[in-house]
């Protein structure tokens, strides 16, 4: 509806389409378990992470969904004057063009929806600044990279508050391989939700070939 109405200054979001490569570690991780994924598009991506599981392993499909996460890019908001309409896809939703604005803690980007959903309702008039496509695109970057740092902020929390869990306390609980590095592994721990490195030499020891470095 806004796009129909504000062709050249609407607030979209678009996930771009990942490229096959993207996939690749996900893909031989998986062929080493005689698992594979279909990832010609969205839908096929969807159904084969759906088919992704093993009976004797209840996380194995949730760490299956995380490392294909990782594979793609991240949705950014932008203006639709500066982008094709081909390029509006939200490869994630499966979604030629794709907006929101139903946020309970009220982003900015929902209310610079909302006043574009009460202009093309007539319910509103459309301020004079809400047409500039300028003005637009230093806002979609301003809220994509403070979306990004709002992401690293939670990360960070969730690091410190782990952290403080883990201090001075040992546990001891299954984990998963994700990765193998010449100097260790990573390793997934699904019931804390934790990943991070176990060192198999010393940490600034490095035999060569891909390797984990401190603070990594």
């Amino acid at each position: 509806k806004i796009y129909r109405s504000f062709s050249s200054c609407s607030l979209l979001r678009r996930h771009p389409v990942p490229a096959p490569r993207q996939f690749e570690p996900i893909l031989r991780a998986l062929q080493a378990v005689s698992l594979s994924l279909d990832v010609t598009t969205s839908k096929t991506l969807a159904e084969s992470l759906d088919a992704a599981v093993r009976l004797n392993d209840p996380y194995f499909n949730k760490l299956v969904r995380i490392l294909t996460t990782r594979c793609m890019t991240q949705a950014l908001y932008f203006g639709s004057g500066e982008h094709a309409y081909p390029e509006f896809h939200h490869y994630g939703l499966a979604s030629p063009i794709y907006t929101h604005f139903t946020s309970p803690i009220r982003r900015y980007a929902d209310v610079v929806v909302h006043r574009l959903l009460a202009a093309a309702l007539m319910l509103d008039v459309l301020p004079d600044g809400a047409r500039d496509r300028d003005g637009l695109r230093g806002i979609s970057d301003n809220l994509n990279t403070r979306h990004r740092n709002a992401q690293l902020a939670g990360r960070a929390s969730v690091e410190l508050h782990t952290l403080i869990f883990f201090k001075d306390r040992t546990v001891v609980a299954d984990a998963r391989v994700t990765k193998v590095k010449s100097n260790g592994l990573l390793v997934f721990v699904p019931k804390f939700g934790i990943e991070g490195p176990v060192y198999l030499t010393a940490k600034d020891e490095v035999a060569g070939g891909e390797a984990f470095f401190p603070g990594e």
